[in-house]
């Protein structure tokens, strides 16, 4: 089986799912940033009454409000939120997400069952988690600033 062909017949609940951050869209800015810290993730995902997602609040929203010079403390996240984010369902074969990823420059998308509800985030890091996990004899993990391992000699 190709690559291709595994990315259109697996589904994306196979892949590691982050837990999500669902807020609601009143949260203000300091909250929100202090469970993003909290919970080392990008993003916080509002949500409304029935947990369905109805934007994103990532970094990149941060800074905006940051340059507009909004106050973190009264400034509710819906002001700042992404205006465009990606939703996908677990059953959705994993290349509705590669192609959000590879078309989009998506980091994060939501997941949700197939009645809507958030269930959790994949995206760059879930995508690399599961190549590697494809491919993990031919996938090796270099330190930053060493020789590649095939340069290095062992002995004398």
């Amino acid at each position: 089986m190709t690559f291709e062909e595994q990315l259109s017949s697996e589904q994306i609940r196979t892949l590691p799912l982050r837990d999500a951050i669902a807020i609601d869209e009143h949260t203000v800015a300091r909250a929100a940033i202090a469970l993003m810290r909290t919970h080392h993730l990008g993003c916080a995902v509002i949500v409304d009454q029935n947990c369905r997602p109805t934007g994103v609040f990532t970094e990149q929203s941060v800074i905006r409000l940051l340059v507009a010079g909004a106050s973190l403390d009264t400034t509710p996240i819906s002001s700042f939120a992404e205006p465009d984010f990606s939703v996908v369902r677990a059953s959705d074969p994993i290349m509705v997400a590669w192609k959000a990823v590879v078309d989009s420059g998506r980091r994060f998308m939501c997941v949700t069952d197939d009645d809507g509800y958030l269930i959790g985030l994949t995206g760059q890091r879930g995508l690399a988690d599961y190549v590697c996990d494809c491919y993990a004899k031919q996938i090796t993990v270099q330190r930053l600033g060493s020789a590649p391992w095939m340069l290095q000699r062992e002995g004398a």
